[in-house]
Formats: structure tokens, C-alpha cells, sequence
């Protein structure tokens, strides 16, 4: 049997490699996409999930102007940032708007970085004119008489100084792990295979082709692809490392941790951005009745730990909170739970720091003929993440099929708000959900409640076991499910592995 050649295929299973195989596949490229965790695992189920208006790629023009200007590139790259982050921020609200919510952003103006208010205004006329005003930022200043008796505002440290506040809108995406699924589907839909819980094991060069080998429990088999695109996130190198080019890096980990606590109810839907003593951009951001506070950055390989909230760093956010908002008083024992995520930054020229600059590499210079990598990119900007691959394949190879509509009509789902048998079995049936992680944390938008998703979770295991246990589809990883001689469900993982999120002890 003649065994099937990809065009391309596409190596992880967050936002960016979901954009990318479904602008491939809508180019004509017969492409296939392999993930060794569930749909959004990784990075993207660990962003601030805002859609960030570019304001901190402006920070750098916060002191002398002067000095802003005569560092040109830095400027163009500064300026081509925000504008990728306002278009970003405008297409998606405009293109899945049941998926965000507007939110109230406060920058407190203290005196470590207040700017003049026409240095303000000129940074916000600079980003509407960015996307021509199609989602207004709603900039609103406040004198600092205003401020000082603003109801949110109380309990912060340094009132009696403030200098007033910046009020805007950003755009909040309550539920990014469904965004990266509903990415995938719309791939499945116009023709892309896509398979999770597939690791990549091996990969070579084999005459004008990549040969690939993938690994779920129990078995492995190989794949053939003209192209083979890795957006791995911050396993990039990992990947290049398999195809024998350890030495080629292109990325490096930021880890940032943050925590989830109750605040006063005034405060309830506000969200403020400020900034550490260091300079590091600090928020408070509402996550339905709760906040969730950081980030606090650090240096991450990317490994498993890079993925772990520890009791230092959940310690030292409380510590920045205190010294922020004293009048609240928070205590380790009011964390309800707390997250990490490893963010993937393109590495600088010298191999040592990383660079804001998102960037797709073709490789072919370095000794791996059609090999694209993709380092950084964001949620927000996910679609144009998917266009510049596309194009970067394109230049090395045409696309052996016809073009077809990127974003066709889905059908409607069930509630996939609720734990019901029609959500469930959809998850596990049409999106190849195949543990509990996979139904309550990327299919369900229940994982990511106060008990995350515990509660939920026998109902869950019992409306999924007929599915799971019966004639599975194609490419679907093993369950973790078995049926008893009594006819009973035995759950080999009885709690959902809390690897990014840590209950507080109580």
C-alpha cells in the first residue's frame, strides 16, 4: 500500500498550531496536526486571557521621547507590535464576540510612573488609528481628586499621592482552551487530521522528505510530510533537537504564576493594571466572581516544573499585592488556587535573553529544508499568527489541493457550559476528548471554577464511559476508563492531575 504524504505537518496543539493548521489546510495543504498533551494543554490554556491593546509595547516611549526616537529599530519593532496587538484585538472581537467580554482597566497614576496626560492621549490615538477605531478603547481620564475617591480604589497604597487614573476597555476571552478546540474543529471540518495525545518521537530527512514518527500508549507508526511545521510552544527546540540539530535554538521560557482570590465586592468585574517596583506590569483581573493577580515572571526551560505554581512564588504575589493594596490584607489562606504557565519568547542574537518580536524561522539555511518554526505569539493575534506560517510554507512549496473557506459554518453545539450527556458525549465523540482533563478543562469551560472541576467530576466519568468503552474513533489516545465485571466504572485517575493549578490548603 502506498503510504500517504502531508503536505505539511504541524507539531503541537495550542493556539498557534491550531491558526496555523487551519490557514494551511484552507490554502490547499494536506496537512496533519499531532499533540502529545489535550487541545491547549500547554501555554495557552495558562495566558492572561485579555486581549491586550499593545499599550505595554509603548512603555518603552514612557520617558523622553527623544530617547524613544533615537533608537529607531527598537521603535519600528515597538510600533509594529501594538499595531499586530490592536488589528489582533479588532478581529477576534469582531470574529467570535460571543467569546469575550469588554472589562474596565484602571492604571493608577503614582508618582513612579505617572506620564503626562498628552503622552497618554497621543499612545491611545496612536493605537485606535492602528485598527481605524473598529473597537474603541474607550479611554477615560481621572483627576486625582476623582481618584482618590473612586470606590475600587480604596485601600490602595499612596492614594493621598495619586495623580489620577487612566480608565479603558480591553476585551477579556473567558474560555481560551475552547477557543484552541473550536480552532481545531474548524479545521477538521475544511479537511485537516488532527490527533492529541500523540507525541512526536522521531523525525528525519528521508530523500526530498520528512519522515515522522508518533507515539500514543501501546503503538507508534510513521508519517511522511513534504513540510513539517513546529509550533511546539516552548518545546520548539526540542523538536528541531529530534530532526539532529540540537544546536539550533530559536526560543526561550518565561514562566509566569498567578493566583485566584475573592475580592471586595466592589470591585467585582474591574480590573487594574499597574506595575512592580522593578517595572514588571502587575494586574488584578476579574475572573467571574473571583480575581486572578500577577503575573510574577521568571526564567523556564519549559519543563514540567515551568508549569507549577510553588508556594514561593504564590508567596512573593502576595507580598506584591500587600505592598499595592495593604487595605485588603490577603493571606495565604485566602488563595483559592493558583497557576503557572511557561510562556515561549523569541531568543535574542546573543542566546542568552529573549525579544518581544513574534517571528516565523524557515530553516532551510540552517540544514532542515522545509522546516518552519513559530516563536512567541499570543491568543489575541492567533489569526495572523496562522497567516504568516501559511505564507512562510508557501514561499518553499505549493499546496498539492485547492483552496477552501478557512472559516466555515459549524454546526450549533450543546451547552458546553454544563456537565449533560449531550456535552459530554459531544466532547468525547466529535472532539476527541479521551480523559477527564480533556472534557472539564478544554471541551467544558467547568474546569477552571473554584474547585476545578472536582464536583463534576463522577458525573462527568459516567456520562463519558458508554463513549469511551464502545468502538472508539481513529486517532483518539487511550482512556483512562474500564468497565467492571459488576458493571461498575473504575476511574484509574480518580482526581483531575492538578499539575498547573494548586488547591490551597485550608
Amino acid at each position: 500500500m502506498t503510504q500517504m504524504i502531508y503536505d505539511t505537518v504541524v507539531v503541537g496543539g495550542g493556539i498557534i498550531a491550531a491558526a496555523a493548521g487551519q490557514h494551511l489546510v484552507a490554502a490547499g495543504y494536506r496537512t496533519l496536526l499531532v499533540e502529545r498533551d489535550h487541545y491547549g494543554a500547554g501555554t495557552s490554556s495558562r495566558t492572561s486571557r485579555v486581549q491586550h491593546c499593545g499599550l505595554g509595547y509603548l512603555s518603552a516611549a514612557s520617558g523622553s521621547i527623544a530617547a524613544f526616537l533615537a533608537r529607531p529599530f527598537d521603535e519600528i519593532e515597538c510600533l509594529s507590535l501594538m499595531r499586530r496587538s490592536m488589528r489582533g484585538r479588532a478581529e477576534f472581537v469582531r470574529v467570535a464576540p460571543e467569546r469575550v467580554r469588554p472589562v474596565t482597566f484602571i492604571i493608577p497614576l503614582m508618582p513612579g510612573n505617572a506620564i503626562p496626560r498628552w503622552k497618554a492621549k497621543l499612545a491611545f490615538l496612536l493605537m485606535a488609528a492602528s485598527d481605524g477605531g473598529a473597537v474603541p478603547l474607550n479611554l477615560n481620564t481621572l483627576s486625582a481628586k476623582e481618584a482618590r475617591t473612586h470606590p475600587a480604589l480604596q485601600g490602595m497604597a499612596g492614594l493621598e499621592d495619586i495623580r489620577g487614573t487612566m480608565n479603558f476597555t480591553e476585551y477579556q476571552y473567558h474560555w481560551p482552551e475552547r477557543i484552541v478546540v473550536k480552532t481545531v474543529m474548524k479545521a477538521r471540518a475544511i479537511g485537516i487530521e488532527a490527533l492529541n495525545h500523540i507525541a512526536v518521537t522521531g523525525l528525519a530527512r528521508e530523500g526530498e522528505l520528512w519522515r515522522m514518527t508518533l507515539k500514543a500508549t501501546g503503538r507508534s507508526r510513521d508519517v511522511l510530510a513534504r513540510a513539517v511545521v513546529n509550533c511546539a510552544g516552548v518545546w520548539i527546540d526540542e523538536i528541531t533537537a529530534l530532526a539532529g540539530a540540537p544546536h539550533i535554538r530559536k526560543n526561550t521560557g518565561e514562566k509566569g504564576t498567578n493566583i485566584v482570590v475573592r475580592l471586595p465586592e466592589r470591585l467585582r468585574g474591574i480590573a487594574f493594571k499597574t506595575v512592580t517596583a522593578t517595572g514588571a506590569p502587575f494586574y488584578l483581573i476579574p475572573w467571574g466572581q473571583l480575581h486572578y493577580i500577577g503575573p510574577w515572571d521568571s526564567q523556564s526551560d519549559g519543563g514540567l516544573e515551568g508549569f507549577r505554581a510553588s508556594e514561593a512564588k504564590i508567596a512573593t504575589i502576595l507580598d506584591q499585592f500587600g505592598r499595592l493594596f495593604p487595605g485588603f490584607g490577603l493571606k495565604r489562606k485566602d488563595v483559592l488556587y493558583a497557576w503557572a504557565g511557561v510562556r515561549r519568547r523569541s531568543l535574542a542574537p546573543d542566546s542568552k535573553s529573549s525579544v518581544p518580536a513574534v517571528r516565523e524561522h524557515d530553516l532551510i539555511d540552517e540544514g532542515l529544508p522545509n522546516v518552519f518554526t513559530f516563536t512567541d505569539g499570543l491568543l489575541m493575534s492567533h489569526r495572523d499568527a496562522g497567516r504568516r506560517v501559511t505564507r512562510a510554507v508557501a514561499r518553499r512549496l505549493k499546496p498539492s489541493g485547492s483552496p477552501r473557506p478557512r472559516d466555515a459554518p459549524s454546526p450549533p453545539l450543546p451547552d458546553m457550559d454544563q456537565v449533560t450527556e449531550a456535552s459530554v458525549a459531544h466532547a468525547v465523540m466529535n472532539e476527541h476528548a479521551s480523559t477527564p482533563a480533556d472534557i472539564l478543562r478544554s471541551r467544558l469551560s467547568v474546569g477552571w471554577e473554584p474547585d476545578l472541576g472536582r464536583c463534576h467530576l463522577e458525573t462527568a466519568a459516567g456520562l463519558a464511559a458508554p463513549s469511551w468503552i464502545g468502538p472508539r474513533r481513529s486517532g483518539d489516545a487511550n482512556c483512562r476508563f474500564q468497565r467492571k465485571n459488576d458493571n461498575r466504572i473504575q476511574i484509574s485517575d480518580i482526581s483531575i492531575r492538578n499539575d498547573a493549578a494548586h488547591r490551597s490548603a485550608k
